[in-house]
């Protein structure tokens, strides 16, 4: 359907190097978190341009912040959010943030009065428009508006946002701020995840893996897009290094030469390959092996 053409478009306008050197993605931009969907649109992609190039996000200035609109399969807002920049910083292509996204911002709740989008004041409350998600950053901690101005702001900042305000972010080591810095900067140092191709694993919902690889380094990248405890079974991965950034992860020992992965809800895994690993590691993940909560 559109969705489909829209991928098309992407792909006619990046390949063979002769039109634009990347294209924007719209299709992660939507409320599908699955799998399935992730993967079915850069595979796309890629059969439809081998040589071009994407740009991913999954927030911008018309729609639903990413915390709020997949808020349905989150353990925590927090989680979620730290979910989200570790898989876009794991993708193959461009990534684009969106303001605020950085401080884990949810979708401000506007007032009728206080909208101003056109579509918004029309169809309220059936439609309220994308005021909620184009409100100022909150710089500073204190009240609204937070440095953003020392005037009126076109839109308000609301309470929730105060609290997540850069200031105090930037003071905590363990911030969704920091976080997103530490992300970035692990992209930066990886060269398979900035320019390395992607290789997806057969891994059955919730679990979206995949590799990295360049003729550098190896990243393998292991997400649970669920808010259950999944348990799952990597060859060798007592030989990979366990990124710090990976979150809600452990192994456990299962026989020579394997070991399990442990993902509770939200939870990821980013792991180094190295050097002396010939052969990816072999992923293996299976409904009934999913584990209920403790």
């Amino acid at each position: 359907g559109d969705s489909l053409r829209a991928i098309e478009i992407m792909a006619d306008y990046t390949r063979d190097n002769n039109k634009l050197h990347m294209a924007y993605s719209f299709d992660m931009l939507g409320p599908e978190f699955t799998a399935k969907h992730f993967r079915s649109k850069i595979e796309n992609f890629q059969n439809g341009a081998p040589d071009g190039w994407p740009c991913w996000s999954f927030s911008n200035h018309d729609v639903m912040r990413h915390v709020s609109r997949w808020s349905g399969h989150a353990t925590s807002g927090p989680a979620l959010a730290r979910q989200s920049i570790a898989l876009l910083a794991s993708l193959k292509g461009t990534i684009c943030l969106y303001q605020g996204e950085e401080l884990g911002l949810p979708e401000a709740d506007i007032l009728f009065e206080e909208l101003t989008d056109p579509p918004g004041i029309r169809f309220w409350p059936e439609y309220k428009g994308r005021d909620g998600c184009r409100t100022p950053i909150p710089w500073e901690s204190g009240h609204a508006p937070n440095g953003f101005t020392t005037g009126t702001p076109w839109l308000p900042v609301k309470p929730a946002h105060c609290a997540l305000n850069v200031e105090e972010q930037s003071l905590e080591p363990g911030s969704i701020l920091n976080f997103y810095k530490n992300v970035l900067n692990f992209r930066r140092t990886r060269p398979a995840l900035k320019t390395g191709d992607i290789e997806f694993i057969d891994t059955p919902e919730p679990v979206l893996a995949f590799y990295r690889v360049n003729n550098k380094d190896a990243q393998l990248c292991i997400f649970n897009l669920s808010t259950t405890r999944v348990k799952l079974v990597v060859d060798d991965v007592k030989k990979l290094t366990l990124s710090p950034l990976s979150l809600a992860a452990s192994t456990t020992c299962a026989h020579s030469g394997c070991e399990k992965l442990h993902l509770e809800g939200n939870g990821f895994a980013l792991f180094d390959i190295p050097p002396e690993i010939k052969q990816l590691p072999n992923v293996e993940f299976k409904p009934k092996t999913q584990l209920q909560p403790a």
